[in-house]
């Protein structure tokens, strides 16, 4: 049976096929161990250069990397009547201590990187993959008072439109598939909103966006602002949501007003610009307890919203988009992607970019036993990892059917330390990436043992 890294590369764009092997290699490797140094994980100097030139090399950067994960992803889309494309912004921060010259004191330097993901989901939350990602250093000197001098493709935030072209493009790809951009505050940009306005409409792939800026709307004159005119029209109904368990304030019940109408946007007053329409979906508790902030959340969409259904539905998604957050968990804490140490940042992007793959692989594990707990496991696990995970977790052989995902991945769940008692619900993304590790070492021990006993 082919293993998951080769059915995940084998429609990639390589250069050549002595460098497709070297990535399946590189992935496997990291994929048993992500947390391990990169000489840790390849176990030899000869592997370890071998891989440093594979991250050197000139033909190869991000795109190529991510070539046959994207076709894969985009199968995967193309299966499903609709995907969130949720993007964000992580900081990574890498740090080195460098000798001063003064016997043992030594001065810590700092580099801080910006990664821009593009990741599908269903609404579900399930995990399809990564589509691209854009990867940069802000500049040291300050340029915030030349933002407006600027155009849009100048700018830092121009990531947002790339993104949301790089979505149209899986439309035109999955045309039976509604494609939504998401993403949070700093996605209001009006150039997005006008771009997508201006699509073709078979082109065009919808958006849904978190507000930060109270715009100056049409509809009530030069004096009206969203949020005042969202308050004062007609509530379309209520909705009530469990908020969190965050630092030490418990999880609680809310239950919050949904108001939803199209809003047309005049730009900056003194300024003329192309009008937008958009539909704004308005959420906020109004009784919140005391010494709480109400719960709000202001929704601009290029989707009609003309029920209280629709409105319900623009908010799931949105929320759904937080998995994006899940995900640079797994990269940054699971993968320990600023632990690494590539003194280039051509080495340093094109590592990350596999370990992109990785943390897809784990998050996608974690939530697909959510959503399919009761389908075979060999959907996505080998038949020797599935029997590995059975008999390291309950000591004895394992049966010849599957058992199902669910079963499979609570097992795996308890070889990264998941209690799996009676009340626990489902095991959380660090003890998956746990078992994950846990797992490939009991492989490599059990074919050890083959070959000596």
């Amino acid at each position: 049976m082919m293993s998951w890294v080769s059915q995940e590369l084998q429609a990639g764009n390589m250069p050549d096929k002595r460098l497709e092997k070297r990535l399946t290699k590189i992935l496997t490797a990291l994929s048993k161990n992500g947390e391990e140094s990169i000489p840790a994980v390849c176990q030899g100097w000869n592997e370890t250069k071998s891989a440093y030139r594979f991250f050197d090399n000139p033909r190869i950067g991000l795109d190529e990397i991510l070539s046959g994960h994207k076709a894969a992803t985009l199968e995967r889309i193309s299966q499903q009547k609709m995907v969130l494309l949720a993007q964000d912004t992580t900081f990574l921060s890498y740090t080195s201590e460098e000798a001063t010259g003064l016997g043992t004191l030594k001065y810590t330097q700092s580099e801080n990187y910006l990664l821009h993901p593009t990741v599908a989901f269903t609404p579900s939350r399930d995990n399809l993959g990564v589509l691209g990602s854009k990867f940069w250093q802000r500049p040291e000197e300050k340029v915030a008072h030349l933002r407006d001098k600027k155009p849009i493709e100048e700018k830092e935030s121009y990531r947002w439109l790339e993104s949301y072209e790089l979505a149209c493009e899986v439309q035109r790809q999955c045309p039976d598939t509604l494609v939504l951009s998401v993403a949070d505050r700093e996605g209001d940009i009006h150039e997005w909103f006008l771009l997508a306005q201006n699509k073709p409409i078979e082109e065009r792939a919808e958006l849904l966006v978190r507000a930060k800026c109270n715009r100056r709307t049409e509809n009530g004159g030069d004096n009206s602002y969203l949020w005042d005119e969202m308050a004062s029209c007609r509530r379309m109904g209520k909705l009530k949501i469990s908020t969190p368990r965050t630092g030490n304030k418990p999880s609680r019940q809310a239950s919050l007003d949904v108001r939803a109408k199209e809003i047309e946007f005049c730009g900056r007053k003194g300024k003329k610009t192309e009008p937008v329409f958009m539909y704004a979906v308005y959420a906020r508790e109004k009784h919140p307890p005391k010494g709480e902030a109400a719960i709000e959340w202001m929704l601009l969409t290029s989707l009609p919203v003309e029920s209280h259904e629709m409105a319900k539905a623009i908010i799931g998604w949105y929320c759904a988009r937080w998995e994006i957050e899940i995900y640079f968990r797994v990269l940054k804490q699971g993968c320990q992607i600023e632990e690494l140490r590539l003194e280039t940042d051509k080495r340093l992007l094109n590592c990350i970019g596999i370990y992109m793959i990785i943390a897809w692989r784990i998050h996608t594990i974690t939530m697909r036993s959510r959503e399919w707990p009761d389908i075979r496991c060999d959907v996505l696990f080998s038949e020797k990892e599935w029997q590995t995970i059975y008999l390291m977790s309950k000591k004895t052989k394992p049966p010849k059917r599957p058992p199902t995902l669910k079963e499979i991945s609570r097992m795996l769940a308890q070889l990264g330390g998941f209690l799996a008692r009676k009340g626990d619900g489902d095991p959380g993304i660090k003890n998956i990436w746990r078992g994950y590790r846990a797992l490939h070492n009991y492989v490599d021990a059990l074919e050890i043992a083959k070959i000596a006993f």
